[in-house]
């Protein structure tokens, strides 16, 4: 990460609690009365605010927002590149998470699709991911023996042939082609039609 860069995620809280949280940033009370404890697996959290437990997800964003901060109110420096949010919502949950090494392969990419949040940040970007990005093709697999085997065929009747000759084709001698064709079948044409 570049240097002076800070890391920063965006914290969406429940409306009654949001409000709680705004004023506390207000009156700049919010160091003692806002705590987060993340688990193993740095995708859940328990938000504290006094005496309120809400749990969260830490979400990838469809695109990275940029925070500014200004000391002047005229310039603006950049801060961080934000691509996390952390949603919360809910009472307390039970038990923590367990760590995604301990999953196989296709579980850990089924549980990095569900952390993929599917909104932008303002109401106009609702399902963004699926209305402006381009899915990711799909790699089609390709039987290579059966081409092997057609590629091995070809050479073989190339090393096989008796004389090779090859003749280069321009643009205007294309064009030449396509004319004298064009004139024969007028005039093929136009013999039917005399008969």
């Amino acid at each position: 990460m570049a240097k002076g860069v800070e890391d920063m995620f965006v914290l969406r809280l429940p409306l009654d609690c949001a409000q709680r949280v705004r004023e506390a940033i207000k009156s700049d009370s919010i160091g003692e009365r806002l705590q987060l404890e993340f688990y193993g697996d740095m995708r859940h959290a328990h938000v504290r605010f006094d005496d309120e437990v809400t749990s969260g997800v830490l979400v990838d964003l469809p695109c990275v927002v940029e925070a500014h901060k200004t000391l002047d109110k005229k310039t603006a420096y950049k801060t961080a590149d934000i691509s996390q949010m952390l949603v919360c919502g809910g009472g307390e949950e039970g038990e923590a998470p367990g760590t995604m090494e301990d999953l196989p392969l296709a579980k850990r990419r089924e549980l990095l699709r569900k952390f993929m949040w599917q909104h932008g940040m303002t109401p106009p970007l609702k399902n963004v991911r699926k209305r402006r990005f381009r899915k990711t093709a799909v790699k089609k697999i390709v039987d290579s023996p059966e081409i092997e085997k057609e590629v091995r065929r070809l050479l073989r009747e190339d090393y096989s042939a008796v004389s090779v000759s090859y003749k280069v084709v321009t643009d205007e001698d294309r064009q030449d082609d396509v004319q004298s064709l064009l004139s024969e079948a007028d005039t093929s044409l136009s013999q039917v039609q005399s008969s």
